[in-house]
């Protein structure tokens, strides 16, 4: 009997000691703040736009020797890896609902990312065509498209928005979709970038860059 009452006396100490809460959400969010604010999140999104153009200088200078060049095609998602919300995310404090969200990106008002928007100047100085992909759904098409050329994007090669009536739980179906029709139209994605893992699971790309996302996950 005092076997068993030690073996379960050893077995709830163990279960207690395990059971670790998580961080608080306060420090949590200041975190996320000094990562910004110290200039770390600029640094580690530029990190991947180097290897990026390091990466499709090599594509471009190889398919230049081609006798017949392929259309080469990059694919960019917009939400935290063209333009920033951060500052909205600290006017809702890290929180809000889905309907304030989109209220802030419709005032087309984002600031850009500037590591991103000189890749994009790169690519096409460089007869690369650029394409952008993003969750964002197609009602927000005008604010999308004044935000982005009010920032420095311009004379890009399509932009893809979710219809509206779009369900699903995860924004991987789209995505992969999105790229394979542009496959379909003759080109060679060279790579898709997005700073979530779903911008750039599904294939219909050579290669994928993940740029850093501290705020939130999109499946």
């Amino acid at each position: 009997m005092r076997r068993i009452i030690l073996t379960i006396t050893i077995f709830l100490f163990a279960t207690i000691s395990y059971a670790v809460p998580p961080t608080n959400l306060a420090v949590d969010k200041q975190q996320v703040t000094n990562y910004v604010n110290s200039g770390q999140y600029e640094k580690d999104i530029t990190a991947v736009t180097d290897k990026a153009k390091t990466y499709l200088a090599k594509r471009i200078a190889e398919n230049n020797k081609l006798a017949e060049p392929k259309k080469l095609a990059i694919v960019f998602d917009i939400d935290e890896t063209s333009l920033s919300n951060y500052p909205d995310m600290v006017k809702l404090n890290f929180g809000g609902t889905l309907d304030m969200i989109n209220a802030d990106e419709a005032l087309g008002d984002d600031p850009v990312i500037a590591p991103t928007l000189a890749l994009y100047n790169y690519a096409k100085q460089n007869g690369v065509a650029v394409f952008f992909v993003t969750g964002r759904f197609e009602s927000q098409r005008e604010a999308t498209v004044e935000n982005l050329h009010a920032v420095g994007y311009k004379d890009w090669n399509g932009l893809y928005l979710k219809p509206d009536d779009y369900k699903k739980h995860s924004a991987i179906p789209y995505k992969s979709a999105t790229r394979k029709k542009i496959t379909e139209q003759g080109y060679d994605i060279v790579f898709s970038m997005g700073d979530q893992p779903s911008d750039l699971a599904g294939g219909y790309a050579d290669q994928t860059f993940l740029l850093p996302n501290a705020f939130y996950v999109v499946p």
